[in-house]
């Protein structure tokens, strides 16, 4: 710890003894600038508040030559004919000048004809406006409107006076300006924040006894601070232009004054002169005190940061891996070295994990291509999923498997023969990735076979085949003629979908068995095959897909790849009735297969359709039906529960959102812990099921209830935020801004107008 504390103490010191040293240079400085300040700091009021003044005359100026404000001022019934148009479109016009002026409290215009008052956002009658927005302390309410109303106004300015306005207590300086004429005009009246003026007033050093005021050309008192008696004689403080003293309260004052070459006002300022001598060593004791202060606290904090940033380096060592050799060899002088070391390390052992992953990959992608082609993934979506971890890219329109099958080479397999076999597949290998990768993947089938799983674009599944016969007689040829190996073909027909490759694989297989091999033709196609056994079409790996299918509720695959068999068994040509009837048979075996997990009651109807079939009386191909039927009835069954227990689990994910869509930390985890399964799942499932992620649906739901609040409650828009589980006010408007395309306040104010 005591590491980092030092150079935090050193820094302080530094800084302190640095301020210190400036500030022995400069106290005398000080000590002479302190009498002169007040007159600079007078002159600069003066000069800011004629500014601000200017502005806000410029601004009632405006406002009075206003041609929708004149045309107002004739009309006397404000709520008949179109008038009540014309007052909405004169408060809409209105530019709220609070926004960029600090000093405005607000404006109101009077209109003495129809007696409305309409500032920004506003619209009363003269008494609503008295009850409901602005209420002066010190006048009742035909006093203010004999002030408004009984003279003519150019740039009058009433002094400060406490006011309520919008439920808020004010003290504000008016201004008013008249415009039209005195029966059917009206006056412009601008509250001017006195707050602020006092404020710049405050910059003058008007403590123990001092004070400050500013009054206009005719000795009226406008603003003051420090005047515990507003109704002092002014005329007798006011001396000539610059500095003077006089006796105030038994004091001697020293009296800075200037005057406005703008409106004439008088600007005045006091101070004890006592106190004006005596600053300069008030801030010598102050600055001592402050060093003292700020080296106890200085070195307090310091010793906390220290602890502080020390502490993570303890927590980093104490999770760092340590050997056993280095338990008893820690260095604990040099803490940084040694997490660096550690770092380092992890670091190593990390690049040499990447490695053995990266060693581990061709064994991922030959079990994913040995699924594939095993018809083990019953859709698109888990292909996919399985293609991106283990880096396989297949993304063609149309899809064909080849084995490759090397001569030459029989069981039984020794040693060097299996060796001798590795070096052919390997320069196969090498020769197809650098002719025609990554169009074509290399899958080894073990012993003697390989298999290539091609890939192309064209629409049609003819097109792609006449594509692939010359590709492929290429490729034959290269391989033959570089690595000297025998080989023989064997290419399924072409599919478009990568769930239906392995049924180009059992197209392949088929070829590769039953085809007639010679020295002339080496390459077979399987729509060239012709069937020369009176056998049916059953491979394995169709009925593995078939059961797949039905269990996991999927009915348009399950009918496809029924008709398919179907097609292969009777559609292209007529198996004898014997034939058929082993082909009923063993249909009879996978339908019993399908009802292994189900209970006796639930699957009842398809067991005695087995059964039923199974009976020799019955016609094979009435028999085959039955069994085909049955299997999507099973289907169908299957995706019915599928589908109720997905919905189910939606209108639980649903019900839940809508009770606790309040609750900040509302988040997947929360859903996934609900539903008691994974986020992962939880996210896609919930995207399947309502069309929308988790995040917009609890952004629609929550900005729902936001609009209705805003509609029908006079909340602020903070509580609102906080009510429908935003943490915060700025999280809440740009979520609003975005989904809505206007900001809270507006959309409040748009709908309470309607």
């Amino acid at each position: 710890m005591y590491v980092f504390f030092l150079p935090y103490a050193m820094i302080l010191f530094g800084s302190l003894l640095v301020g210190w040293f400036a500030y022995a240079k400069t106290s005398d400085l000080v000590e002479s600038e302190t009498i002169n300040s007040s007159t600079a700091v007078l002159g600069q009021i003066r000069e800011a508040l004629d500014r601000r003044l200017a502005e806000i005359e410029t601004i009632a100026r405006q406002l009075a030559s206003e041609p929708k404000v004149q045309s107002f001022q004739f009309v006397k019934q404000p709520f008949g004919g179109t008038h009540p148009y014309s007052l909405w479109d004169l408060e809409k016009s209105l530019f709220d000048y609070r926004m960029s002026n600090h000093f405005i409290v607000d404006y109101y215009i009077a209109f003495k004809n129809s007696g409305m008052f309409i500032s920004p956002r506003k619209v009363y009658t003269m008494k609503q406006f008295y009850d409901l927005q602005l209420h002066f302390d010190d006048l009742t309410f035909e006093q203010w409107r004999s002030r408004l109303f009984d003279k003519y106004h150019y740039k009058t300015y009433m002094p400060g006076t406490s006011v309520t306005y919008e439920g808020k207590p004010y003290s504000v300086v008016s201004l008013m300006h008249s415009f039209g004429n005195k029966d059917s005009g009206g006056v412009i009246t601008v509250l001017i924040n006195n707050e602020q003026i006092r404020g710049m007033l405050r910059n003058i050093d008007s403590e123990k006894g001092g004070f400050a005021y500013i009054a206009d050309a005719n000795g009226n008192l406008i603003s003051h601070v420090g005047l515990d008696e507003p109704s002092i004689d002014l005329k007798a403080l006011t001396k000539n232009r610059g500095l003077s003293q006089i006796q105030w309260n038994g004091q001697d004052m020293l009296i800075t004054e200037t005057r406005s070459a703008y409106n004439g006002w008088t600007y005045v300022s006091a101070q004890p002169k006592a106190v004006v001598l005596e600053k300069a060593y008030y801030i010598k004791e102050l600055t001592l005190t402050i060093f003292l202060i700020a080296l106890i606290l200085g070195l307090g904090i310091a010793a906390f940061f220290a602890y502080r940033s020390s502490r993570p380096f303890l927590k980093l060592i104490q999770m760092l891996p340590v050997s056993r050799s280095e338990e008893n060899a820690r260095p604990f002088g040099n803490t940084v070295d040694y997490i660096r070391h550690t770092v380092s390390d992890l670091i190593q052992r990390h690049d040499a994990l990447k490695e053995r992953l990266e060693e581990q990959l061709p064994l991922m992608r030959s079990v994913f291509l040995d699924r594939l082609l095993k018809g083990a993934f019953t859709s698109v979506r888990d292909v996919e999923a399985a293609m991106e971890h283990s880096r396989v890219s297949l993304n063609g329109s149309q899809y064909a498997v080849v084995i490759v099958r090397l001569r030459g080479y029989h069981a039984p397999y020794n040693e060097e023969m299996l060796t001798e076999l590795d070096i052919v597949k390997l320069g196969i290998r090498d020769r197809i990735a650098e002719l025609f990768d990554p169009s074509v993947i290399v899958h080894d089938l073990g012993e003697n076979l390989l298999a290539l799983i091609l890939q192309g674009d064209e629409r049609e599944s003819g097109e792609f085949m006449l594509r692939i016969r010359p590709q492929l007689r290429e490729m034959f040829d290269s391989l033959t003629g570089e690595t000297g190996a025998g080989l023989y073909m064997a290419v399924g027909g072409p599919r478009t979908r990568l769930t239906e490759l392995y049924r180009s694989f059992g197209e392949a297989k088929f070829v590769l068995l039953h085809a007639r091999w010679d020295g002339q033709n080496l390459i077979r196609f399987h729509e060239d095959m012709e069937m020369t056994v009176p056998s049916y079409f059953y491979p394995s790996d169709v009925e593995v897909r078939l059961i797949q299918l039905v269990k996991s509720g999927n009915p348009a695959e399950t009918e496809r790849l029924l008709q398919d068999v179907r097609t292969k068994n009777g559609g292209e040509r007529r198996l004898p009735v014997v034939v058929e009837r082993l082909f009923a048979q063993e249909l009879c075996g996978t339908l019993i297969k399908c009802c292994e997990q189900a209970t006796a009651s639930e699957m009842s109807e398809e067991v005695g359709t087995a059964l039923k079939a199974s009976d020799p009386s019955l016609p094979p191909a009435q028999a085959v039906d039955m069994l085909c039927a049955s299997f999507m009835n099973l289907c169908l069954k299957n995706a019915e529960r599928k589908k109720s227990h997905n919905d189910n689990l939606t209108n639980r994910l649903i019900t839940y959102i809508s009770e606790h869509y309040a609750e900040p930390d509302l988040s997947l985890t929360v859903l996934a812990r609900e539903a008691r399964t994974s986020e992962a799942y939880v996210s896609y499932f919930f995207k399947e099921q309502t069309g929308l992620n988790f995040s917009d649906y609890l952004e629609n739901i929550r900005m729902m209830e936001a609009k209705h609040m805003l509609e029908c409650s006079a909340k602020p828009v903070s509580e609102i935020a906080a009510a429908v589980g935003y943490l915060s006010l700025n999280t809440f408007s740009r979520a609003f801004k975005r989904a809505n395309g206007i900001s809270a306040t507006e959309y409040r104010r748009l709908h309470q107008a309607v």
